[in-house]
């Protein structure tokens, strides 16, 4: 024995290093003691705080309650009533389960706790001071449970010191409120801080109505409903319109169960579906649900339950992704896009370049997309009169410059994407916007970023059916290099080709070009290619391969497309705006800037003072 240097820790001991692990700072304890009031089936928490939880911490709840023997030993780690053996872990249907938060919290605080089951006389009430009980009592309560706790971290003073300020740990506890609201909407939430009431959020209807509760309005209105399932993975919930985008990722929130996480993966897969929407460094704003077996996640990865593991996060994040892709396609009606959209076939002749460029191309974008009129800033823009109507062409009502569906799905009619070709064509300002009059107001259009999102996605259908239309020339000609980066762009010419170029070394530091995309015509081509040529020149056809042909798929629409300072006529206006109806994604050009801005008829009107 006096040789022995390995001992057990005391009890109290742990529980303090177990609390490290688990109440990081008062947001978390407030966290882990909603969950547990939701798990009692609560419909109705009301949390109230001081001195941002360190002074105290307040939950009220109408849930089932607990006895005087179960409120004894739920303090003591590891009790829980929601597992029984290690079998259940395979398969947890509860926020709360490793039976630590209730003992963590207590072994770093002084904890009052009084509970009542709906069918007792009394109620019991317990006093505990740094996890040892101190007094049990009968109480006179109401059915339900209230947590107090006191003075936390009391005796860790070194806890006390990495908490942050008043006003970062208030906040750290309204988001993580805010989170379980959002995940329960059909729950009546209450927080105040230091008396004053920060959210008062009823029990609402649907998720729109929450998020209205806790965003106000202008959010609410913004957002369109997402319900799709992919290989036994279901996909629900509210994703802003393209035409919005914040500084921070502070406005994506992800469910998985019904249980809040950070889970970097589902993040990305949000974000991705919004590449080319929303300019480069925006975030979009999304409240997505992943609903799929418990035995396919894991939740007991991390000590505050805010991470889990999935058993296939390959499909878990191809289903959140074509979800949210899908649901962006067409936001001129809020029930278009429900059907299951299957890849495209990959072709066997297909270039490893070009085999690179389709997996920038997403399977959900398989369904092909019409033949739009090429528009040429030197060139008239063509009719599109002889061009039959794709089968998968808006409903558009008559009369109406607005897709009744989506009016009546959205939460906010005002809101819905407009059928540009409907609304009144007032004319072109400045050579380069379209104005258009619609019931409900003045909508400008950017004609460059309009045409460039119409020949973007035309460039990626092709690219996605088989390859980039090439369109040879009678007469071959000649681009010289500079010598310096001559060889950096032959070695290159592959993904140049891949795009529709049809080029051949000439020379040390010389170029042959034989053709040029279809889309745009051989007119010109000699000037467009030495703009991608400065491209690959800079470095962007070196990248990783999917951002190499994104960036030059970009480039290449915008610099093909009608410039600003270009007049159109009425016939080239009209064209344009059928187009731009047809094609996918039409809110805002690739680069993420918006494709329209609309000034509503009530805003005009009280400019004016009616």
């Amino acid at each position: 024995m006096a040789n022995r240097v390995i001992h057990i820790l005391p009890e109290q001991v742990a529980s303090q290093i177990a609390a490290g692990e688990v109440v990081e700072r008062p947001a978390s304890a407030v966290k882990e003691l909603v969950e547990n009031s939701l798990d009692a089936g609560a419909s109705t928490i009301s949390v109230a705080i001081e001195r941002g939880g360190a002074g105290l911490i307040a939950i009220i709840d109408d849930g089932c309650g607990m006895s005087r023997e179960d409120a004894i030993i739920s303090i003591r780690r590891h009790a829980t009533s929601k597992i029984r053996g290690a079998g259940d872990l395979v398969a947890i249907r509860t926020l709360g389960f490793r039976g630590e938060a209730l003992a963590s919290i207590a072994s770093v605080s002084h904890l009052l706790i009084r509970s009542r089951r709906p069918d007792d006389e009394h109620g019991v009430g317990l006093a505990a001071d740094g996890g040892d009980i101190a007094e049990t009592c009968e109480c006179a309560m109401a059915p339900g449970t209230r947590i107090e706790v006191r003075e936390l971290f009391f005796n860790t003073p070194a806890r006390l010191k990495f908490l942050k300020t008043l006003a970062t740990e208030q906040g750290a506890i309204a988001e993580a409120i805010q989170r379980l609201a959002l995940a329960n909407h059909t729950v009546a939430f209450r927080l105040e801080t230091d008396g004053r009431c920060v959210l008062d959020l009823p029990r609402a209807k649907s998720l729109l109505e929450r998020v209205r509760q806790v965003f106000g309005p202008k959010i609410a209105a913004m957002m369109l409903a997402l319900d799709r399932s992919r290989a036994g993975i279901r996909t629900h919930g509210l994703v802003a319109t393209s035409q919005e985008s914040f500084a921070t990722a502070r406005m994506v929130f992800t469910f998985v169960n019904g249980r809040a996480v950070r889970d970097r993966m589902l993040i990305r897969a949000v974000e991705q579906a919004y590449q080319t929407l929303i300019p480069r460094g925006r975030h979009p704003a999304a409240i997505v649900f992943v609903d799929l077996r418990h035995e396919d996640v894991d939740v007991n990865v991390h000590p505050m339950k805010t991470e889990v593991r999935f058993r296939n996060s390959g499909a878990v994040f191809e289903a959140v992704y074509h979800a949210v892709r899908d649901r962006l396609a067409d936001q001129t009606n809020a029930a278009a896009g429900t059907e299951e959209v299957a890849a495209a076939p990959a072709s066997a002749a297909q270039t490893a370049a070009l085999s690179a460029a389709r997996e920038v191309i997403v399977e959900q974008e398989s369904t092909t997309v019409p033949a739009l009129a090429p528009i040429r800033s030197d060139a008239p823009l063509r009719l599109v009169a002889d061009n039959p109507p794709p089968a998968r062409e808006l409903q558009r009502p008559l009369g109406l410059g607005y897709d009744r569906a989506a009016m009546l799905n959205q939460a906010e009619p005002a809101r819905a994407i407009p059928l540009y070709s409907r609304l009144k064509v007032i004319g072109q300002l400045f050579a380069g916007y379209i104005a258009l009059e619609g019931e409900d107001g003045l909508l400008l259009v950017d004609q460059h970023a309009a045409h460039e999102r119409v020949t973007f996605e035309k460039l990626r259908a092709e690219l996605r059916d088989g390859g980039i239309r090439v369109q040879a020339m009678l007469t071959p000609e000649t681009i010289e290099l500079n010598p310096a980066r001559a060889a950096q762009i032959q070695a290159a010419l592959p993904e140049l080709r891949a795009i529709g170029f049809d080029l051949e070394p000439f020379g040390p530091a010389t170029l042959l070009l034989k053709g040029a995309p279809a889309v745009f015509g051989v007119d010109g081509a000699a000037p467009l290619l030495r703009d991608m040529l400065d491209a690959v020149a800079d470095g962007e056809a070196r990248q990783s391969t999917g951002v190499a042909f994104e960036e030059m798929l970009k480039r290449l629409a915008c610099h093909g497309s009608v410039r600003v300072g270009r007049v159109l006529e009425d016939r080239e206006i009209h064209s344009l705006l059928e187009e731009l109806d047809r094609t996918e994604f039409k809110t805002n050009c690739p680069h993420g800037r918006p494709v329209h801005i609309s000034f509503p008829r009530g805003q005009i009107e009280r400019m004016f003072r009616r």
